[in-house]
């Protein structure tokens, strides 16, 4: 009875999560109806669908007017993921606000919607936001060079940075225990019982591994550490950076944007940017961790940090990576054993390729240990050296 049970939730579950895909339903008439509901002004001439992100949609419109074509990107929010959308897009507005007050770079900036808000809700239930394109970036699944690292690195540092003084209340939490990673392998348990299509049958490897590295789920303390405002998903690809100069521009994707560790921050984007290949490769043979990109992180990162990090933050910098991988590894696994709720998948044995790609990585970051620990210590002895020199000055 309970699996029947089960059953029926994940067909109920994935109806809605058909409902919330089906975008390429959308004619352009459709969208161009939802774009007048933001308070811009203009000839709807296109749109295209943009990004391949696991959670939101997003499509970019061009817009004519008296000065010329213009574009705008417009996201549609996962309700199924995001379940305050509210609460989300309050966050959102506040942080872009007080970036723009902050900073001279680019950052991202919403359009308020015809009543006022900054979002607009259609008849489905859907949540839609709308923002001016940022033209001359690009965004990297794979970095091509240390240098697209460090800038990436500097730039969610920065990040970091310019919000540890947002006034007001405490943002929302749009995901409760995002990063709580023994929380996340006690729902891997959980998920192997449902074993959704009888799933778990194929991963008994898979499963030893998790089960082999347990002790990471409490390898970062973060009862003992700071609770600061942080990006939570700080993927290569949530990074602009200039065509030309590759310098970082602005940090996107900001709904996972609240109160966390900034240890999760810096783990996850070793995790993108120090992997040889993307996380949908196939061809396990092709992941590698890649030592020298970690240099570069290790080295922007602290550039933008050095004088807001504490030192037990310092000191939990090179395990952070292996916690996250885990993590995500995990969450990949056990998307994959409840019938795909969470992640977009393209075809049934998405996720768990994922997961495969995540924990061979891992393995990869476990043999680069030692080394990660000696860049991370090198680079901060550099920094202190300044840091004396210039109160001694």
């Amino acid at each position: 009875m309970e699996k029947l049970i089960w059953i029926y939730f994940l067909f109920e579950f994935n109806i809605e999560i058909f409902k919330i895909r089906a975008l390429a339903n959308y004619s352009n008439d459709k969208i161009a109806q939802l774009v007048q509901n933001f308070s811009i002004t203009g000839k709807f001439l296109s749109q295209k669908r943009k990004g391949n992100g696991n959670v939101n949609d997003t499509i970019v419109v061009e817009i004519e007017n008296k000065e010329g074509v213009k574009k705008f990107t417009l996201q549609r929010i996962n309700h199924n993921v995001f379940n305050d959308p509210r609460g989300l897009m309050d966050n959102y507005s506040r942080v872009t606000t007080h970036l723009q007050a902050k900073r001279k770079s680019t950052s991202l900036s919403l359009i308020s919607s015809l009543s006022g808000d900054t979002f607009f809700e259609d008849e489905n239930g859907d949540f839609w936001r709308m923002m001016p394109f940022i033209e001359g970036v690009h965004c990297y699944e794979v970095a091509q060079k240390p240098l697209h690292a460090y800038e990436a690195a500097k730039a969610f540092g920065d990040f970091q940075v310019c919000l540890s003084d947002l006034p007001g209340k405490p943002l929302n939490l749009t995901i409760p225990d995002f990063h709580n990673t023994a929380k996340c392998f006690l729902e891997y348990e959980k998920a192997k019982h449902v074993n959704f299509d009888n799933r778990f049958e194929g991963v008994g490897d898979l499963d030893n591994f998790i089960l082999e590295r347990k002790s990471l789920c409490n390898a970062i303390q973060t009862n003992k550490l700071p609770v600061r405002i942080v990006h939570n998903d700080t993927k290569l690809n949530n990074v602009l950076l200039d065509e030309k100069t590759s310098k970082g521009v602005s940090v996107i994707d900001l709904d996972t944007v609240m109160p966390g560790c900034v240890l999760h921050d810096f783990g996850d984007l070793v995790r993108t940017t120090c992997n040889s290949s993307d996380e949908n490769e196939k061809d396990l043979s092709k992941v590698t961790f890649l030592p020298e990109f970690f240099e570069s992180i290790t080295s922007g990162y602290l550039d933008a940090t050095q004088d807001m990090l504490r030192q037990d933050e310092i000191d939990g910098l090179a395990i952070s990576p292996l916690v996250i991988t885990y993590e995500l590894g995990i969450r990949f696994l056990s998307d994959f054993l409840n019938g795909d709720q969470y992640f977009k998948i393209k075809h049934p044995s998405q996720n768990l390729e994922r997961a495969r790609v995540q924990l061979k990585l891992l393995e990869a970051m476990e043999k680069s240990r030692m080394l990660m620990e000696k860049v991370v210590a090198k680079e901060w002895a550099k920094r202190k050296q300044k840091i004396a020199k210039a109160f001694s000055a």
